[in-house]
């Protein structure tokens, strides 16, 4: 009877203590991808065409078009509720094409480019008209995108432009290819704070400007992304050729006032498809990743004979010393890692078979029966280009992939691991080869490989959790999703760090209105180009550099956070130091550095206002100088760190005042033998 009843007491005491349990459940307990479904995005949704962060929170906000491509639901995250929630609707006459967030007019609110196809009679195939990308830009609002005022901005000429920087201000300018009387040519165009105005872009020698690859040929990879090493985004054009599968790529060096300059041309090898940018091999220079395939079927987007390529940036290597090294031409030899952003307008390229420089693995023998997806099926305009990301933080991105069948489409994540025997991507495996791929699957993995209606995949971090998640689109076939999030809750025993260069449009984090409204978050208008490189230790006391960019790419559905992830390995120090580049014209605010920062942070920096303090008057203060602030992410074992250290406070306190407490009791007994030796001697 006594045992019943204290049964009875405990178990109405469960609810209470749990009530005040400390510790958070964690919503996921094994180590393993899980299904998370389609986390709140309409039932009608068709592809999610631009990440961004609308309301300033630090979350990862989505665009998705309706399946239609004429309505884009604007999808905030909702930390509580592990969801996405919709805030605003933007309905529009024509079928959507791609979507650019940034702040177009300098107020400090997000706005949204959004661009659609326009014809003026006729089309590609063979008819008479012109085909054209038209755009608007909705500027951001207090009350919602829905309530902005919008921008009709001049027609380019088929191909999707680019965000660049124009004047170097950090003012978000278009570059691309716009019609003329002479036909299409690159043209820039220019923010001037209430609109964007066509000009003739600062290149020399303007003549080398190559055409950028358009429909029906393709899509171009172009981007605005630093390749020389000086921290300065850079422009890169990819370019077509003569023949439908012969490309090549230009590379022009931001050389602040003096406009950009032609570094070189590439030829691409033959077959060649869209390219991506990071620094696949960790030694602080941005590469190239892309395939080839031999044809491709517009209709199931599938390559033949397809291969992936690293085409590593050969350029000069980390020095032990503070300061870099030169020969006696002036050439530089290697980079102080204090001097991390010297240029070496001297990098190059090779894309020659079995070099260790350009590493190959066939789709084919990795995938025995698979396919390469290249294309969303039927839309040759939705490029799947191999998107890098670093998913077991390690400091070395890994490859996200579509493959198929012809019955079944997988997502595949590819795993960036050192050169070994029997390595895909490590030829025939001799000490001048770095880094290959190893296939990730197997146990914990099966929720990833039970979508088998797949049609591309990109990276996210939901949640800000400081791992990278996979976003799968599809096509409804399997279960009727047409997008699924996975979430990766696999332990990385490494670090992270993630940044964010913002635009100077407000004083620190908030912006003030001028009209006397409430204050905003500033947090979403990220800009493109940003360059972060730094160094770190490995736990063997190695130095190595590393370098990533912040939105290099922007056209056909990029899918690129605002947030720039940064993988740093297994470290037992602090980052030594940290340079952050924009595209500035000044040399002295171009560049910004940090030193000893903390791992698995996150840091904002906010650069100088450089545009033209009348072009918008919206905002009451504007950032006069780099400012910069760091946020520790909360890992799941901070409690359980205050728990232990709380817990040994007060044993420790326990044991001092027993200690104390006897210590009283042996000074009693002295003190009462002492007063028992006198009145013994006094008798």
């Amino acid at each position: 009877m006594r045992a019943g009843t204290l049964a009875l007491v405990l178990a109405s005491l469960i609810p209470a203590v749990h009530g005040i349990w400390p510790f958070k459940q964690k919503r996921f307990t094994a180590e393993a991808l899980y299904n998370a479904g389609r986390l709140g995005l309409p039932e009608d949704s068709g592809r999610v065409v631009a990440i961004g962060d609308v309301d300033g929170d630090q979350n990862s906000d989505l665009f998705v078009l309706s399946k239609d491509r004429k309505t884009i639901h604007v999808m905030v995250w909702k930390r509580d509720s592990f969801m996405y929630e919709e805030r605003d609707k933007l309905v529009f006459e024509h079928e959507i094409t791609n979507v650019t967030p940034a702040d177009f007019n300098g107020d400090g609110r997000m706005d949204l480019l959004v661009m659609w196809g326009g014809n003026s009679g006729g089309g590609w195939w063979g008819n008479s008209g012109k085909m054209s990308t038209d755009m608007e830009i909705v500027m951001g609002h207090r009350d919602g995108l829905s309530k902005g005022e919008r921008w009709k901005i001049p027609s380019a000429a088929i191909a999707q432009p680019m965000l660049f920087d124009d004047d170097h201000n950090l003012a978000p300018a278009l570059l691309g290819l716009a019609e003329t009387p002479d036909g299409p040519k690159m043209r820039a165009w220019r923010n001037t704070g209430s609109t964007l105005r066509l000009f003739t872009p600062m290149f020399s020698p303007p003549d080398q400007v190559c055409q950028i690859i358009h429909p029906p040929v393709g899509a171009h990879s172009s981007a605005f992304v630093d390749m020389d090493g000086d921290c300065a985004p850079d422009v890169v054009l990819h370019c077509g050729g003569a023949r439908a599968n012969h490309r090549s790529l230009q590379i022009w060096l931001n050389r602040g006032e003096q406009g950009y300059i032609l570094s070189n041309s590439w030829p691409l090898p033959v077959g060649s498809r869209s390219i991506t940018y990071a620094d696949m091999n960790r030694n602080g220079a941005m590469d190239l990743i892309f395939s080839t395939c031999s044809k491709a079927k517009i209709t199931t987007g599938l390559g033949d004979n397809c291969k992936i390529h690293v085409a590593y940036n050969k350029q000069a290597r980390l020095c032990d010393t503070k300061s870099s090294q030169f020969a006696a031409g002036g050439r530089l030899i290697c980079r102080g890692y204090e001097e991390l952003c010297s240029a070496d307008p001297h990098f190059d390229f090779q894309f020659w078979e079995n070099s260790p420089d350009f590493p190959t693995v066939s789709i084919e023998k990795l995938f025995p029966g698979f396919k390469l997806m290249i294309t969303v099926p039927g839309q040759s305009d939705i490029p799947l280009p191999l998107r890098p990301g670093d998913f077991d933080v390690d400091g070395f991105p890994d490859l996200l992939i579509t493959i198929s069948d012809g019955k079944k489409s997988l997502v595949k994540v590819l795993h960036n691991v050192p050169c070994g025997k029997g390595v895909p991507g490590c030829g025939e495996y001799s000490a001048s080869y770095s880094r290959g791929f190893q296939v990730l699957g197997g146990k914990g993995w099966e929720a990833l490989e039970e979508i088998e209606d797949a049609v591309g995949a990109s990276w996210i971090d939901l949640d800000d959790d400081g791992s990278l998640d996979i976003l799968v689109h599809r096509t409804g076939e399997q279960t009727g999703e047409t997008v699924t999030f996975i979430q990766n809750n696999f332990y990385h025993d490494a670090f992270f760090l993630k940044g964010q260069v913002l635009n100077g449009a407000c004083d620190r984090r908030q912006c003030v209105p001028a009209d006397g409204g409430k204050p905003y978050s500033a947090l979403g208008c990220s800009i493109s180009g940003a360059t972060f490189k730094f160094t770190s230790f490995d736990t063997r006391g190695n130095r190595h550099a590393q370098k990533v960019a912040q939105l290099p790419q922007t056209c056909y559905h990029s899918l690129l956070s605002p947030h720039t992830f940064m993988g740093l390995g297994r470290t037992n120090n602090y980052i030594e130091n940290l340079k952050v580049g924009t595209s500035l014209k000044s040399d002295e605010d171009r560049v910004t550095s940090l030193d000893g920062v903390i791992p698995n942070s996150q840091v904002i920096l906010n650069p100088p206002w450089a545009r033209d303090p009348r072009s918008n008057e919206s905002v009451l203060y504007r950032s006069t100088e780099w400012r910069t602030e760091l946020f520790l992410h909360p890992g799941d074992w901070i409690p359980w760190v205050g728990a232990a250290v709380v817990g040994t406070v007060v044993t420790l306190g326990m044991v001092v005042v027993w200690l104390g407490e006897r210590e009283k009791r042996e000074d009693e007994k002295e003190r009462r033998r002492a007063l028992h030796a006198i009145n013994f001697q006094a008798l």
